[in-house]
């Protein structure tokens, strides 16, 4: 269980990652439109910093992302499966459901 929410979260960071280094520039620069801004938006953003930057910009601080995404994700994916485990309906074993009680027939 670890091994599955360690993964899928390293996945999901490692698609999303170009995305929010472009997001945390738009933020960083401050206000909308004024003239401190940079960037123009979500496009002009990437184009420039993959310009002045190269590709690997998109990339850079990801192993350390990937890193506490597997160790976080791992240990929530385990705890919700097991809480899961322990709160859901268990069967009783059979010996204990007929009681030894057969069905009288007609």
């Amino acid at each position: 269980m670890l091994t599955a929410g360690g993964l899928a979260g390293s996945l999901s960071w490692l698609c999303c990652y170009p995305l929010d280094v472009v997001k945390s520039r738009l933020q960083a620069q401050g206000g909308v439109g004024g003239s401190g801004t940079r960037y123009k938006g979500i496009i002009d953003c990437f184009q420039i910093s993959v310009q002045e930057e190269g590709f690997h910009v998109l990339f850079r601080g990801l192993g350390t992302s990937l890193a506490r995404a597997y160790l976080v994700n791992g240990a929530i994916f385990s705890a919700y499966e097991s809480t899961l485990r322990f709160l859901s309906p268990r069967s009783p074993p059979q010996s204990e459901t007929n009681l030894g009680l057969r069905p009288i027939s007609p």
